[in-house]
């Protein structure tokens, strides 16, 4: 990796470390959490049951996910090119000897760092949590074995993985939002909005299995039959989680860069 992408991805992570928003956003994804640690009781009552912990684990940091975490993304990701354009400092920045593909791709990698960050602040107090209500330890029916804990958290690792890739495509879509609106109030609106929009009409119109939010809890749900006793099934919504959002991610930001290679900023 060139010394000068590898500089300015440092400099976007200081950026964003340096960003209110930020921690704004980690601190309601803890929030969230913590709401859920407080309702377990309610929701998850029988704690002794086999895999409880794993479940309230998986259930929670997919709803948190799924409902905000993913609205959280698509606006940071929505400011990374137009709080830049808005506030004047993308012309200084191209005043340098930056290559704007690299620019891109530094933005692209800060908003995805964000993205798993972010997801790490709902796993990890939910870890916590599911162990401190419910506890961990082998999946086991009447004395017998069915799964090991060290499998079972293997299959959450592998659950997150998958996830990643999907918020790459929320990252990349959301960064194409930010390129094509200078402004930020519309780019977060049209980046939410679109999404949102999406969402209601996606059954209806039967396009859901060609959006890639539709594969947001797709990875959960997978891991989730652990839980209950039963081994993964490789379903080809699998295939379908990998492809459709990497697809997406590609897309959108080659349209991006395409777009703000053709833009002139410095005029």
């Amino acid at each position: 990796m060139p010394s000068r992408l590898i500089g300015l991805i440092q400099n976007e992570m200081h950026k964003m470390f340096r960003f209110k928003l930020t921690y704004f956003f980690q601190t309601l994804a803890v929030g969230i959490i913590l709401l859920w640690g407080l309702s377990a009781g309610f929701l998850f009552q029988d704690a002794s049951r086999p895999g409880a912990g794993y479940y309230f684990l998986l259930t929670s940091t997919q709803t948190a996910i799924s409902f905000l975490g993913t609205i959280f993304i698509l606006i940071f990701g929505a400011l990374l090119v137009s709080s830049e354009t808005s506030g004047g400092t993308l012309q200084m920045i191209l005043v340098n000897p930056v290559s704007r593909l690299e620019f891109l791709v530094a933005k692209l990698t800060t908003g995805w760092f964000f993205s798993i960050l972010l997801a790490l602040s709902m796993v990890l107090p939910a870890l916590v949590i599911g162990g401190i209500k419910f506890g961990y330890g082998n999946y086991a029916e009447e004395g017998l074995t069915l799964f090991t804990q060290s499998q079972i958290f293997t299959a959450i690792l592998l659950c997150f993985l998958l996830l990643s890739i999907v918020l790459l495509a929320f990252v990349s879509y959301s960064l194409l939002i930010s390129v094509l609106m200078p402004n930020i109030g519309y780019s977060i609106g049209l980046s939410v909005g679109s999404i949102l929009f999406l969402d209601l009409l996606k059954d209806r119109l039967k396009i859901s299995p060609f959006l890639f939010q539709s594969y947001v809890e797709t990875p959960f749900e997978l891991v989730k039959s652990l839980t209950e006793g039963f081994a993964i099934a490789w379903k080809p919504d699998i295939y379908l989680c990998i492809g459709v959002p990497f697809a997406w991610s590609v897309v959108c930001f080659v349209a991006a860069f395409l777009v703000f290679s053709r833009k002139d900023y410095k005029s």
